[in-house]
Formats: structure tokens, sequence, C-alpha cells
């Protein structure tokens, strides 16, 4: 029997037939017992495994027990392997002095004077034994100790990772909703300073909160981390989408926005289709829209280009005055996305080209 609870004893008397002796009384004993032919052997046998050492005094006379101490001060702090030494009769450790080095470098020692009754021999192996056992015991209950210990310590870090996370949600939720307050009162106020009429006032009004909550419902879905590209731009626009027609065309690859880019973009998408139902190409029967965007790599971060483009309307011109929906799109937007909007006119109809980093 080997491995790290091993209970077999390990033999070395290299001189007559102690080594058989005593294998056969153990072994008759009921302990695991292996005889070893050197030093090196028993090194290595001590290292695959053993619960007891026999050895007999006169192997180690002249041995060099470098790799044997080695391998003894290497052992953990459970661990105190037990050796039986095999001295002639008369020969303790009180007329023996080579006997004290050999304590030092052996740590845990018996001495049992030769020749042995086989009852001894098998008395002090059952005690080494026991005393081994008993480390291998301290060992389980330490390792049980660590291992809770890790486990405790896991623990604890996991629920400082969810205070700290639940203090971090708070503290975006407040945000968001300080953020989304200040967009409400922007939106109302500039919508009721230059609405013509209480009519036109309410239903602008609603109409761009009616926008703001479609962003937030897409934002919402993936848990305020981003959006995709395409669904901002595709719920921004469903409601001028009208069935059976294909006045709207959206291309782009798959891009990922922050939730301010996605609720900037959402917004400025609502005022330029608001705006096309009015006077641009959505008030006819043929006009189109397409939205387009590509990024561009290599900047350091990546940039976002996004255009809009009317088409097939009245004819364009130039307005006299800038409304809110223009200057939320120009400002606001540009101020959001940290980047540049730009607001053309020509007589094809109404462009509006976006250049943001997608950071």
């Amino acid at each position: 029997m080997s491995g790290a609870s091993s209970e077999r004893a390990v033999i070395l008397a290299p001189r007559g037939r102690d080594a058989a002796v005593a294998v056969d009384i153990l072994r008759a004993g009921g302990i695991a017992a292996e005889a070893c032919s050197d030093l090196p052997c028993l090194v290595r046998e001590v290292q695959r495994g053993a619960g007891l050492v026999i050895v007999t005094d006169d192997a180690f006379h002249t041995a060099d027990l470098s790799h044997l101490a080695r391998w003894l001060s290497e052992q953990p702090a459970w661990s105190d392997l037990g050796f039986v030494l095999l001295t002639m009769r008369g020969g303790g450790i009180d007329r023996n002095p080579a006997l004290a080095r050999l304590t030092h470098v052996l740590g845990n020692v018996t001495f049992l004077e030769r020749p042995f009754h086989a009852t001894t021999l098998l008395s002090v192996a059952r005690t080494a034994l026991r005393g081994r056992r008993r480390q291998y015991e301290a060992r389980a209950m330490l390792e049980e100790l660590r291992h809770g210990e890790e486990q405790l310590t896991v623990s604890l870090q996991k629920e400082k990772q969810a205070t700290e996370h639940q203090r971090l949600l708070i503290d975006e939720l407040n945000h968001r909703v300080k953020n989304t307050l200040a967009t409400v009162q922007s939106i109302a106020s500039q919508t009721l300073r230059t609405a013509d009429t209480p009519q036109d006032a309410k239903a602008a009004l609603e109409t761009r909160l009616l926008a703001l909550s479609r962003a937030h419902d897409v934002l919402t879905r993936e848990n305020w981390e981003g959006a995709n590209l395409t669904e901002v731009v595709t719920r921004a626009l469903e409601p001028y989408q009208i069935h059976g027609e294909s006045r709207l065309r959206v291309n782009g690859q798959q891009v990922r926005l922050t939730p301010r880019m996605s609720l900037a973009l959402a917004m400025a998408l609502h005022e330029l289709a608001t705006n096309a139902v009015k006077y641009g190409a959505l008030s006819n029967k043929n006009g189109t829209i397409e939205v387009a965007w590509a990024v561009h790599n290599g900047a350091a971060p990546p940039r976002l280009t996004l255009t809009w483009r009317e088409e097939g309307g009245p004819p364009v011109e130039i307005p006299r005055r800038r409304g809110f929906g223009s200057r939320l799109i120009e400002r606001t937007l540009a101020q959001d996305l940290e980047g540049e909007v730009e607001i053309t006119f020509p007589p094809t109809g109404v462009i509006c080209r976006v250049h943001a980093p997608l950071t």
C-alpha cells in the first residue's frame, strides 16, 4: 500500500536476516512491509509513501544522508514520519554518540535493540502507525479548514462584488433617471416654446416622448449595456414604415452602441423622420429615405459615420430659422456623441451626416 496516506513499513537492514525477519513479522501482524536493498532505494520508497521506517544503525554508519535529510526537511508541518532504529544490544544512544547525529537528522526516532522479539517489534510498529494515522487525520482537518477558508474567502469576495455591483447599479440608475428627466424637461420646454398651438404642442410632445420610450425599450432588453445600431434605427423609424411600401432603407454593419449613443441617435432619427413627414421625403407618395453607416477602424477609437439621405420629396429650401428638432440634432446629438453632426439642405432632399467615436 503506497501513496499520500500509506501505512506500510519500509525496511533497510542490508546485513544478515533482519530485513526478512522483520518483513515476515510485520506481514503476519497485518502490516504491509517492503524491504530495501540500499539507502537510495529507501529514499525512493519513502517518497512513494510510508507510515513507518525500520532501519538498522549499521546501515547509516557511513551513508550519505543528505537526500533523506532534504526530503524530511521539506515535509509539511503535519508530517512527522516515525523511524525505528535497530541497534545492537548495549548500543544505545548514551553509549554510541553516532546515534545522536541520526536522531538529529531523522527526528522522530524509537530505538529497539537486536535481537528483537516479534511482539515488541509489532507493538513499536503499531504505535508508530497510530501516530502516522493521527498525522493523516490532522492533514485532512487542515485541508478541510483550508478548503473552508477558501470557500469563505470566495463567498466574501462575491458578496463584496455584489455589494459594489449593487451600488454601481444604484448610482447608474440615479444617473439615468436624472439624464432622462433632463431630456424630458428639455423636450417639453422646447416643444412648448416653438409650437404654434396647444394642440400642436401636445401632439409633438407625445410623439417625442414615445420615441424616447422606444429607445428605452431597446436598452432595457439589453440590460442597459448598449444596443445594436440596426435595432435602434429600425425601432426609431418603425412608426413611419407603411405596410407594403419600401420607402425606408437601412444599410450598415453590426455595431454596438453605448446607452448614451443609442438614446441620442434614436431621438435624432425621430426628429429627422418627423420633419420628413411634415416637409420632406415622407410628405408625398414617392419620397424615400436611406440610413446608412460604416465603421472606420483606422482611428483609435474606431469612428462611426452615419448618413441620413432623403430623395424624391418636394424640392428643399434652406429654412429661414432652425426649429427645436434641428437644434436637438446638431447641438445635443453632437454633444452626446462627442462628435460632429451636419445637416445640409440640397434641393433633392435633406442630408444629415454624423461622425462620432465608438467609445
